[in-house]
């Protein structure tokens, strides 16, 4: 145990070591900075350089800090943006339509709820940031589908579980669905998750026009009927441009037909 402590301390100040932009160490330099023989900063450096956290430059073969760290560190700064990002736009759709907004991403196979603004009526959708909902039946789950750059066939479970009578089980249907979500730029969810529950959902890109999360408006059906579906997609857009807009993104209709 103390053995793989003392490992990780190492590795820790290794990358610590890096302060400035294009610094570059050489194995003897980090070795000194380690107090270490030669050997023991060459067997870390290795280590680090194989998982992408360190690369040698061409030129002289010196150690850099790798693309996998630059991918940790956008996650961390683009997760605490999209919140501060998220919430005024989400406030504003949920005033202006009386209905549930939520803001959601992709975790493995399942779509995860990570902000909720609720409308001010008194019959609402219940609290669900933090639940997880399988994504081909949700429409927030349908555009993290559609807009992922994956295979989507990857990111479902299969068979797709049935919730209600209306969910979607059939591979086939789930791919026609996800080509129209592409097109038409939004995604509908017709009772699919929960009986009597309608909801539309569009993606949120960020700089890199990376589908970031998913805004949707849920609400009863006896609110937010079929035939209103596409006026409701229709202000989540404008709310997700707010927010892609504010994380460095394109604007949103240049992103989607693209």
């Amino acid at each position: 145990m103390h053995n793989n402590i003392q490992s990780a301390d190492r590795v820790l100040t290794i990358l610590s070591a890096f302060r400035n932009e294009g610094q570059e160490y050489s194995v003897t330099e980090l070795a000194a900075a380690l107090g270490v023989h030669k050997s023991t900063a060459s067997r870390l450096v290795t280590t680090l350089a194989s998982k992408g956290f360190l690369e040698r430059t061409p030129a002289n073969r010196s150690l850099r800090l790798g693309p996998e760290l630059g991918r940790l560190g956008l996650l961390a700064i683009t997760g605490r943006s999209l919140m501060q990002a998220a919430r005024r736009p989400m406030e504003m759709l949920a005033a202006e339509t009386g209905e549930t907004v939520n803001l959601a991403v992709l975790d493995g196979r399942d779509v995860v709820n990570i902000a909720q603004v609720d409308g001010p009526h008194i019959v609402g959708v219940g609290t669900w940031t933090g639940r997880r909902t399988k994504a081909h039946c949700a429409a927030n789950g349908k555009v993290l589908l559609a807009f992922s750059g994956k295979d989507w066939r990857s990111l479902v479970e299969q068979p797709l579980e049935a919730f209600t009578d209306s969910t979607i089980t059939r591979l086939e249907t789930l791919e026609s669905q996800l080509k129209r979500v592409r097109r038409q730029g939004w995604a509908s969810n017709l009772s699919e998750l929960e009986e009597g529950l309608h909801a539309v959902a569009v993606p949120v890109f960020d700089a890199f026009d990376y589908c970031r999360a998913a805004l949707s408006l849920s609400g009863p059906v006896y609110r937010l009927p079929a035939k209103r579906l596409a006026r409701a997609a229709q202000l989540c857009r404008e709310a997700a441009r707010l927010i892609t807009v504010a994380l460095g993104g394109r604007d949103w209709e240049e992103v989607t037909q693209a």
